[in-house]
């Protein structure tokens, strides 16, 4: 295993990398983790990268807004470096650009929101280490997919409430994929119980219902499950939530793209087989804990079928 992309399973303590331009902050994060990690320190993406070629890391943590080089563009860079390390933003809500970008490049862990709590940065820093070293068994063991074989096992949902963005997305994918449609969360649990689905494509409201919970629920209760996100809205808080709620894999904006959905789905397909392949991946896409919705809540009853969903599932499997 090269030492440049191996995470740090040798180390007594595991290495977490902190990026920010303003020394106070770093000297407010090295005390804050003191005593937990093997804490490292860069005081812009330069510095940081520079770091990263000398050694691995299992977690970097990093601003967005820096000088020089932003936040999304270091962890795409440190993506190639370092690749099972674990990368956290810390962002404001305003870097809508800078998420949406980080989601589809530099496949980001957690959003954490500035001013951050230190109760929420130490519990996710936590959560990112435990996920770098559950899954470092399997980081290099064996090799992705090769980019000209299609995963066309598992099938791919759309769930838009208006037709025409199934028939856009079923015509632009062929008749190799096998591609279900539903203009509603009910209609889509329907799918899933009867259809083998790898991936879900989805607005991020249907019928003026949100969707992160859906995603959210069936992340924790079917972990292989990959979720694109289509959107036409500029909602950053949004973008974050489905990140942190229901680790989305890509986002792909309306109007959709010949070129960008292909290549997006293809990918995602890919990222279901692999994760089916490997269960100790898992770790790297967990969900944060579900905030359960009211019993009055027209959702409450269709996150209760997905659960009762998995059940079925792995009894007739």
């Amino acid at each position: 295993m090269n030492p440049a992309t191996a995470v740090s399973v040798g180390t007594a303590k595991p290495r977490v990398l902190f990026v920010d331009d303003e020394p106070r902050v770093l000297t407010s994060l090295r005390m804050l983790f003191r005593g937990q990690y093997e804490i490292h320190c860069a005081q812009g993406g330069a510095q940081a990268l520079e770091l990263l070629r000398r050694q691995p890391v299992d977690v970097i943590v990093s601003d967005q807004r820096m000088p020089g080089m932003t936040g999304i563009e270091l962890l795409r860079a440190a993506r190639e470096l370092n690749p099972a390390a674990m990368r956290i933003l810390l962002t404001g809500y305003s870097d809508l650009n800078a998420i949406i970008g980080s989601i589809n490049e530099g496949e980001i862990f957690r959003f954490v929101a500035k001013p951050w709590s230190n109760e929420d940065l130490t519990a996710t820093v936590a959560r990112a280490v435990a996920a770098a070293r559950a899954s470092l068994a399997v980081a290099s063991a064996r090799p992705d997919l090769p980019t000209s074989e299609m995963p066309a096992s598992a099938g791919v949902l759309v769930l838009d409430d208006d037709p025409a963005v199934f028939a856009q997305i079923q015509a632009i994918l062929g008749a190799g994929y096998r591609v279900h449609g539903a203009t509603g969360l009910e209609q889509a649990v329907d799918v899933l119980a009867r259809e083998r689905v790898g991936v879900i494509i989805s607005d991020t409201r249907v019928q003026d219902q949100p969707v992160v919970a859906l995603i959210g629920t069936l992340k924790r209760h079917q972990p292989e499950l990959v979720a694109v996100i289509l959107t036409d809205r500029a909602d950053a808080g949004a973008a974050i939530e489905l990140i942190n709620q229901g680790q989305i894999y890509r986002f792909i904006t309306k109007p959709i793209r010949e070129g960008h959905c292909k290549i997006a789905v293809h990918s995602a397909l890919r990222q279901h087989q692999r994760l089916a392949q490997q269960p100790e991946l898992h770790r790297r896409y967990e969900v944060e804990p579900a905030v359960e919705p009211p019993s009055a809540s027209p959702v409450k009853g269709l996150l209760d079928r997905i659960r009762a969903l998995r059940v079925w599932a792995s009894g007739r499997a």
